[in-house]
């Protein structure tokens, strides 16, 4: 019999597509081999051995199309065996160097013995893929596996333009078929953002749940019944969750969340900052600036005489604080069962997943305890937000009168709660970029169906057509915002929003030369580059 109480930890993976062939070594691919090496391998490790040892429970993951491509990409994972390798030879330099200082030892020989596992597990175990890995978590009960958003849009800032938002959802579908062979029936938005009637275009695509952030369900119409410890249902027939409040600020806060422990690991003192170029070698080193190798040796402290990081008083600390994060929920339960009238009390708690592991290293380590101290509640369990759904499903169809339809807000999460990350004067430049992008892809569309009766001119059209959509829906991500109004990355950011634009007014003139037959041999160049570089969605050309 399962508990009266869900507890739905659902982790989001997202990163930008960022993928440089012309480069051995390229600064923002390292976002990519960080988050692998220290999150979405590590997740995958620890939910084997959950699996291994018979605890039970469900871990939600959604990924994202762009990270999905990223994740099935010969080149990036060929690149990232390399990184591993390059981390454990760097090990071994600084074992040679720390030998006679038995603090930094003992930190060195942790990581050293992390690192061999992890490479062992990589190569041996996952034989250097980490989808089919995932397909054999969610075989075997360990995941529940949910996708995001296309490149993730922020998708209220394009309402203005559905068919935009339709063709985002239909690169998501196919992304996900593609690389775990079943249609996606869960969604998370990218930034939780929503606006009113994005439901019935979702519906239009199979979907049957999604989530969005705490207000975007509290202040629906009419207010549900049971706040956000319950699905409601939406004009067009799907299931929508919240993200609960209390479990959120327990982890998120910085300053009272967990991570921010002063005996966990601090994040901003790799030795890339501490050790010269020739001792580093130039993998770690991009032109003039280092590299972070993943290598850190002290703890948070608390103030800025940074102390010696120890892993294993961190990772007790992280499985104290799993305890006190399933008590925590049990004492939530418990409070609202009685008001429940039958239904059981589902507690969403959605998060970053690059927190586990990259921002806070000891991260899975708090997953696996958490999984191992609900194991023995009675009163929560690990739940899959799925099976909840489904659950729901038939209590309606016994009951049609616990149906009841509620229109959710008009929301995100982040700062503010109603999307002032992504839309504000600092990134406003950037959306006349795109319906001005827009307007060339629609033009040149007509141009290539007028070509259709010469087979190769017709043929080399649609290939710029599908790297033109490819362009605008890289250039639609809503990292590019986040990361100028947060000043994180912000001169990237923009470099990419200006390539992306550019790179499809330099294809719209290219493609029109190609198409009008002045030349029998027209200039391809540009669109050869970029099919090598921007090689996502292969298939996209079958949905224009």
């Amino acid at each position: 019999m399962s508990a009266p109480g869900k507890i739905h930890l659902l982790l989001h993976a997202h990163l930008p597509f960022v993928r440089e062939p012309s480069y051995d070594r390229f600064l923002e691919e390292n976002w990519f081999f960080e988050a692998m090496a220290e999150t979405y391998l590590p997740i995958v490790q620890m939910l084997w051995r959950l699996h291994e040892r018979g605890v039970p429970g469900t871990l939600n993951l959604s990924v994202s199309s762009s990270l999905l491509a990223m994740l099935t990409d010969g080149l990036l994972l060929q690149k990232f065996t390399r990184h591993l390798h390059k981390q454990a030879e760097l090990l071994q330099k600084e074992k040679e160097r720390n030998r006679e200082n038995d603090d930094v030892m003992t930190v060195v020989e942790f990581y050293a013995r992390r690192q061999d596992a992890l490479i062992d597990f990589w190569e041996s175990v996952c034989a250097c893929e980490i989808v089919p890995a995932f397909k054999r978590l969610e075989e075997v009960g360990k995941l529940s596996l949910l996708t995001c958003v296309g490149t993730h849009p922020f998708l209220p800032a394009y309402q203005s333009d559905p068919e935009a938002v339709r063709l985002q959802l239909g690169v998501t579908v196919r992304a996900f078929e593609e690389a775990f062979g079943r249609r996606p029936r869960g969604l998370w938005l990218p930034e939780c953002g929503y606006y009113e009637g994005l439901d019935s275009i979702l519906a239009e695509f199979g979907f049957e749940y999604f989530f969005v952030e705490t207000h975007g369900v509290l202040l629906a119409k009419p207010a549900p019944k049971y706040g956000v410890f319950a699905p409601i249902k939406t004009p067009a027939g799907l299931y929508c969750m919240g993200r609960e409040q209390s479990s959120s600020m327990e982890v998120w806060s910085r300053r009272t969340g967990y991570p921010g422990h002063p005996e966990y690991r601090e994040f901003f003192k790799d030795i890339a900052y501490e050790r010269g170029r020739d001792y580093l070698g130039e993998y770690f080193m991009a032109g003039e600036t280092p590299i972070e190798t993943g290598l850190k040796y002290c703890r948070i402290t608390g103030s800025e005489d940074k102390q010696i990081y120890r892993p294993w008083n961190a990772m007790r600390l992280a499985e104290d604080h799993a305890r006190l994060f399933v008590a925590n929920r049990e004492a939530t339960v418990t409070e609202l069962l009685p008001k429940m009238e039958g239904n059981k009390v589902s507690i969403l708690c959605p998060y970053d997943a690059e927190l586990f592991g990259h921002w806070w290293f000891e991260g899975p380590e708090f997953i696996e305890r958490m999984f191992e101290r609900a194991a023995g509640s009675g009163t929560v369990e690990m739940a899959s937000v799925e099976r909840t759904i489904a659950e729901q499903k038939s209590r309606e169809a016994a009951e049609p009168a616990l149906a009841q339809t509620r229109r959710p807000a008009f929301s995100s999460w982040g700062e503010g709660g109603f999307g002032e990350v992504w839309m504000n004067d600092e990134v406003s430049w950037e959306y006349p970029l795109f319906f001005r992008m827009r307007a060339m892809q629609k033009s040149l569309k007509k141009a290539v169906a007028k070509s259709r009766k010469n087979a190769k001119i017709y043929a080399l059209g649609r290939r710029y057509l599908a790297q033109v959509a490819r362009e605008i829906l890289l250039f639609q991500a809503s990292d590019w915002a986040f990361m100028i109004h947060n000043k994180s990355a912000a001169d990237y950011a923009r470099a990419r929003l200006n390539a992306h634009s550019r790179n499809v007014e330099m294809l719209y003139a290219e493609a029109l030369a190609a198409l009008s037959g002045a030349t029998k041999r027209p200039d391809t160049s540009l669109l050869q580059e970029l099919e090598n570089k921007d090689n996502l969605f292969p298939w996209i050309g079958e949905m224009l």
